[in-house]
């Protein structure tokens, strides 16, 4: 290995964080061509563990360590969000537990690495969609050398009314509206505003009227569009006139 090589490895080592997924194409981006890429796989300073994925020397990479290579490296918007943020991040938690996948949210039209979904797909479940803008209304975690973007409390809210009541139920729904008794009003006003979800919109205030939460009175209904016609949120459910939602009985276990 000659001299600049050995000034290329020197870098890649330092200023990379430990326990993070290096993807080829980052490499390549920041001038470790995949001939040097080779080079330090073949002296063991790279260790691939999937085409077009690394990691340095024997680092083991959990999923916040891939979730950091697909946010800083490739640029996607795949974050931990809905029910999981909650739970693990805002110490949001009903008294009934349930054994989940990790849920992660990104928007419609990126697509993840074959490498990601080999390596992590078992454990996570992955929600694409567009109802709310990228980026907005976001958190950063510490993972002790690295960070990555989670879902504010307000935004991971959110997320979890657009999974119910296919994955959540309304109930446990409910539970967690409960507990929100220390939130951003103003955060979940500039959400809703740009919610594209009609149910999640409609069922957010819904729940939050039932719950009836200081904070609640706060929020400014008349710019939160709750669009046209019924939406049916449960089978055999009444119909709720003020937010024209066909609901069942949300306090029922």
């Amino acid at each position: 290995m000659n001299t600049e090589n050995k000034s290329n490895l020197k870098y890649l080592l330092s200023n990379f964080p430990r326990n993070t997924i290096l993807t080829s194409k980052y490499l390549t981006q920041k001038g470790f061509s995949h001939d040097l890429q080779k080079s330090y796989e073949h002296n063991g300073w790279l260790k691939r563990i999937f085409q077009g994925a690394y990691t340095i020397l024997e680092d083991k990479a959990d999923l916040n360590g891939a979730i950091y290579a697909l946010q800083e490296q490739l640029n996607l918007s795949v974050h931990i969000g809905g029910i999981t943020a909650l739970n693990e991040y805002h110490n949001i938690m009903h008294n009934i537990p349930f054994e989940r996948k990790q849920q992660l949210f990104g928007i419609r039209g990126e697509k993840l690495p074959k490498w990601f979904n080999t390596l992590y797909g078992k454990d996570i479940e992955l929600n694409i969609s567009s109802f709310l803008p990228k980026n907005i209304s976001m958190t950063e975690q510490n993972h002790g050398n690295f960070k990555t973007k989670v879902s504010s409390l307000e935004r991971a809210i959110l997320e979890m009314l657009y999974q119910t009541p296919d994955k959540i139920t309304l109930n446990e729904a409910y539970q967690i509206f409960e507990l929100l008794i220390t939130v951003k009003p103003k955060e979940f006003q500039i959400l809703l505003e740009q919610c594209t979800s009609i149910k999640v919109n409609r069922l957010f205030l819904y729940l939050s009227e039932t719950v009836n939460h200081n904070w609640f009175k706060r929020l400014d209904l008349s710019k939160i569009d709750l669009g046209k016609g019924a939406r049916e949120i449960t089978k055999g459910g009444k119909h709720n006139k003020k937010y024209n939602i066909i609901i069942g009985d949300v306090t029922e276990i």
